[in-house]
């Protein structure tokens, strides 16, 4: 390529102001940063890599069109991908967009927001470093922004614990919010101190009632945390009450004074979650890493035991299932120990009873809704369900791999790593043991995908087919 690989080269691209134009060149963008070799001067020039982020900040993300804005947090992570640690520095120049795009009017531009800034928070700056830039965003004029805030903040928590911040910070920006002019604003300030209390405990009720709340707000919280604590579904790490109350953050890099989230963001997790670099151990993957099949058999059985006797057994158990499956407004961590009992019921021999089949029919609807869903873990756990229910059904599970291969497909160019691997892994698991003809025109019509990731996996895939199924199978 010309001068394609150069930093010149892409300024000059990102610089572009024709939405068609922009629109043609922003996979070309992405692809060209995530390629060290065509575009090797990015790291040695300092002014043209702020000029490109800025423009990206500035003119892609915050563009009227949601397409460009997609394709500028495309670009944005493909630098934190490239740059790592490097971006670091960046990290006040892209924030202020980044908030913006929170309160978007577009789920998929909220979601793929989110996503992009746990993963700076992974693999750029620790949480600390990045929240003490975003708390300004509690004020923001846009109610959906403030609501946005508090959900980012909920799975900040819930993808590195409450050890990865300095909460006592971040909570009187919270208890504002309790009096926010919008209800779904306030809703979500109290999930937020009601997710702040499972990590944290009884230390959040004890700094509460020194905040100057009213008395009747106070005994409504306080109850929301007795609920909690009465569910059995707190997750206290052995440092959050000090944690808590220590209100001397470090300076946001990865030095000593940061040790208390370096498990979740030191160097050798954020290798791990790097594109360039596949996961290499089931720890890894827990994370925002990638995962493969080798990681999917080995946590296939790591699930809670189950006993079942009859046929009437299985089709309560998966009834039950089913109902948690199809309501996505139900806690994810519902929904995941669903999809677990569903292994669970699979180990126990579930899949001999009569009912099963129709069952598993009757469940194809919320296989495909977890896989949709906007939280990775509960993703994840959809593509290992649907791993292990190939694996033991082989092509008794033909309809329902029918059925819930578009979305996994979808899945392969998600951003975020631990997403794109799971539905990557669980459709190599099908394409293994379950040899069903009608998969095939599915892969091939994404042969033709815009998304270059999609269109180069489904090539592997097919290749895949071509090496594990029989002649039969595909000459039908």
């Amino acid at each position: 390529m010309e001068e394609g690989g150069s930093m010149e080269y892409l300024l000059e691209q990102v610089m572009q102001k024709d939405l068609g134009k922009r629109l043609q060149v922003g996979q070309e963008i992405t692809e060209l940063i995530l390629d060290e070799e065509k575009s090797s001067d990015m790291e040695q020039d300092q002014t043209l890599l702020d000029r490109t982020v800025d423009a990206v900040a500035s003119s892609w993300v915050n563009s009227s069109n949601f397409k460009v804005v997609l394709l500028g947090m495309d670009i944005l992570s493909a630098l934190v991908s490239r740059l790592q640690e490097r971006f670091r520095t960046q990290v006040g120049t892209v924030l202020p967009s980044l908030i913006d795009r929170l309160g978007d009017a577009k789920d998929q531009v909220r979601d793929q927001d989110q996503a992009l800034l746990l993963k700076i928070m992974d693999q750029a700056a620790n949480p600390q470093f990045v929240w003490e830039r975003m708390m300004g965003g509690f004020k923001h004029k846009n109610n959906r922004t403030r609501e946005g805030l508090c959900l980012c903040l909920i799975s900040t928590l819930n993808v590195f614990g409450s050890q990865s911040l300095t909460l006592s910070k971040i909570v009187p920006h919270i208890c504002n919010l309790l009096g926010d002019p919008t209800s779904q604003v306030r809703d979500a300030a109290m999930n937020c101190l009601i997710h702040i209390y499972r990590h944290v405990g009884e230390r959040v009720r004890m700094d509460l009632g020194k905040k100057g709340l009213p008395q009747s707000r106070l005994n409504v919280i306080f109850s929301k945390f007795d609920e909690v604590q009465r569910s059995g579904s707190m997750v206290l790490s052995p440092v959050s009450d000090k944690n808590f109350e220590d209100d001397d953050s470090g300076d946001g890099g990865r030095s000593s004074s940061s040790s208390k989230g370096a498990t979740l963001s030191g160097k050798k997790t954020v290798s791990m979650g790097s594109f360039r670099r596949p996961a290499s151990s089931a720890k890894s993957a827990a994370r925002d890493g990638a995962v493969d099949v080798e990681d999917f058999i080995q946590a296939f059985e790591d699930v809670p035991t189950v006993q079942i006797y009859s046929n009437r057994e299985v089709e309560e158990a998966m009834t039950k299932i089913r109902d948690v499956l199809s309501d996505d407004k139900r806690d994810w961590e519902l929904r995941v120990a669903a999809l677990k009992k569903v292994r669970s019921l699979l180990l126990a021999g579930a899949a001999e009873f009569d009912g099963f089949p129709q069952q598993l029919r009757l469940m194809e609807a919320a296989f495909k809704l977890s896989a949709k869903d906007l939280r990775s873990q509960v993703v994840r756990e959809a593509c290992l369900t649907m791993g292990h229910l190939s694996l033991v059904l082989g092509s008794r599970f033909d309809h329902a791999a029918e059925a819930i291969m578009p979305i996994l497909l979808n899945l392969v160019s998600n951003s975020a790593k631990i997403m794109a691997t799971s539905g990557m892994a669980a459709i190599r698991l099908i394409l293994r043991h379950t040899h069903y003809p009608r998969l095939i025109p599915i892969i091939t019509s994404n042969c033709v995908s815009k998304s270059v990731a999609v269109r180069r996996r489904c090539f592997e895939f097919l290749d895949l087919l071509l090496q594990e199924w029989q002649t039969s199978s595909l000459e039908r």
